[in-house]
């Protein structure tokens, strides 16, 4: 009985253990010589199992590119007996010509047998030509960036009629120790280089580095195919084309910039406050808002240190709020911006100023610190003072306090009975004012328009046509814009814009000048800024209070 069960164990064993034990490993190359730029293919062949398991294929990198790998499990059956395994198919390109060794490799508890290869080497000839026909092209917007500061990679990829390419343009360089963002969608054109037409695919990259010293931007690789012909011979000869890395000197913060500053490089920042409702005559408690936008090209949004809005707590209550900051990454160049907002609430009479702001910043193009300053603000304040303990909910529309009513003479007594069918048709007079301010938006287009910001379409097309400085498109969506946001009509729009504030008039005046001249005159400085102007104008309206029209029915009083 015991032998008996002894023998079954010894069988279950040898069944379960059969397929690692007498299982073979054995190595093929689809060619043991090959001409320089062909791919070869390893097949490594494991029998007696179906279980495939990971290669390590670390040992093949010195000398070869692995462009594919493919595993294969299969099985048959033949005569009444079962068969299976795994196929492993790697595909190689060599890196050097000469007499290459491919190591052993270890799958599981077996390894395969070492295999050489012959790699003839090209003719200078053949070389030529393939590098003619497909490759990359870098350029750098400098040779050397500050620290944190903007160089823009433009990578290029040319090639000619007949080139296949067999892998993804590859994506942004992973560099250390640096911020890259991805400039635009990959554009496609066609281009020469020495009398020859080429195809081109152009990438570019924001490349922000955190710190000073020699900043290293890896090369990257890609493959493809090229038809070249030796003789009267035509082949097709696949081919890696490569790129070296990108070497970059990182400048350290100049020793004139200001050592109690944040630290700002850019290759252009505009400062500009502005402040709503407009004009210079306000009341005792009405509600301002104050917004102060930083413009700023060569760099991102988060960059700008926030500007400290610094105001008496006795003259004024100041609510900020959260900031709000965008990235333009649609063209050449990253377009930051910071709209700073604070809510500010007048509590004395008189003349009040809101003081300048000041921004200090790094000129990258022409290295030099400058400082931007907006102008201050006189307000003419008139009412009662409050004191700045006053409860937010007594400021509001410019109510008196319970304080103040307080201290009022006493109304004489009325009687009420006298006065009955005037207040039944003072009450019914309010009910229709109401039932018309309040009826639904479809009832009332002038309100439903005026009460809502322009459409996402909307703002869209304009923030294109300003990235692509197109003066046309930006007059054309600008009216449409303003007709939304104020809810008039485009020439009323504008005309509102206009009386916001003296430089939304010189600068619109500036476009349209532009555009309605007999004959188109250049671009210049002063074109340039009103356009910018606009921009930031159009941006700190979209981040206010959504505006509302003027009641289409006068006050009661």
């Amino acid at each position: 009985m015991v032998m008996r069960w002894l023998k079954a164990y010894v069988l279950c064993v040898i069944f379960f253990a059969a397929p690692h034990a007498f299982s073979a490993v054995s190595a093929q190359l689809s060619a043991q010589n090959i001409d320089e730029l062909e791919s070869v293919f390893l097949r490594i062949k494991v029998t007696e199992t179906r279980q495939s398991q990971p290669l390590d294929l670390t040992a093949l990198a010195d000398d070869f590119d692995i462009l594919n790998t493919n595993t294969v499990s299969q099985s048959r059956y033949l005569n009444g007996r079962g068969q299976n395994w795994v196929d492993y198919q790697i595909t190689l390109q060599p890196k050097k010509t000469g007499t290459l060794t491919i190591p052993a490799i270890t799958i599981g508890q077996e390894t395969t047998p070492s295999l050489l290869l012959n790699v003839r080497p090209l003719s200078p000839e053949t070389r030529k030509t393939i590098e003619s026909l497909v490759f990359y092209e870098n350029e750098l917007s400098s040779d050397e960036v500050y620290v944190q500061g903007q160089v823009v990679l433009t990578r290029r990829l040319l090639y000619t009629q007949g080139v296949q390419l067999f892998s993804d343009l590859p994506e942004a360089p992973e560099v250390a120790n640096a911020v890259v963002l991805t400039l635009g969608e990959t554009r496609s054109s066609r281009t020469q280089r020495n009398g020859r037409n080429y195809g081109t695919f152009e990438q570019q990259y924001a490349i922000f580095p955190e710190r000073s010293g020699t900043l290293t931007i890896p090369g990257v690789s890609i493959t493809t195919s090229v038809r070249i012909f030796e003789g009267n011979r035509a082949s097709r000869k696949g081919v890696r084309v490569n790129t070296e890395d990108i070497m970059l000197s990182v400048l350290p913060v100049p020793d004139e910039y200001p050592k109690d500053r944040p630290w700002l490089p850019a290759e252009e920042v505009t400062l500009y406050s502005a402040l709503s409702p407009a004009g210079e005559r306000h009341q005792v408690g009405d509600t301002l808002t104050h917004e102060l936008l930083i413009y700023i090209q060569g760099n991102i949004g988060t960059l700008p240190p926030p500007v400290e809005l610094t105001l008496d707590d006795s003259l004024f209550r100041v609510y900020p709020q959260a900031p709000t900051i965008e990235d333009d990454t649609s063209t050449s160049t990253v377009r930051g911006s910071r709209l700073e907002t604070h809510t500010l609430v007048p509590l004395v009479p008189g003349t009040l100023t809101l003081p300048s702001n000041e921004l200090v910043w790094w000129d990258t193009v022409n290295r030099k610190v400058r400082v931007n300053r907006t102008e201050p603000r006189t307000l003419i304040i008139a009412g009662t003072q409050m004191s700045p303990e006053t409860p937010a909910t007594q400021l509001e529309g410019n109510s008196l306090t319970p304080e103040t009513s307080a201290s009022a003479t006493p109304a004489p007594s009325i009687h009420v009975r006298s006065f009955t069918p005037y207040l039944l048709a003072a009450g019914l007079i309010v009910a229709g004012i109401l039932a018309f301010r309040f009826v639904p938006n479809r009832f009332n287009p002038l309100r439903r328009s005026g009460t809502q910001h322009a459409d996402a379409n909307q703002q869209k097309s304009l923030t294109q046509a300003f990235a692509n400085q197109n003066i046309a498109d930006i007059h054309h969506y600008l009216g449409g814009y303003l007709s939304q946001y104020y809810g008039l009509t485009r020439p009323a729009a504008f005309q509102r814009f206009r009386d916001e504030h003296a430089d939304n008039d010189r600068a619109l005046g500036q476009v349209e000048a532009y555009l309605y001249a007999k004959e188109a005159p250049a671009k210049d400085g002063n074109l340039v800024a009103a356009i910018a102007h606009l921009d930031i104008s159009r941006k700190s309206l979209r981040n206010r209070p959504t505006h509302k029209p003027n009641d289409i029915l006068p006050a009661l009083y």
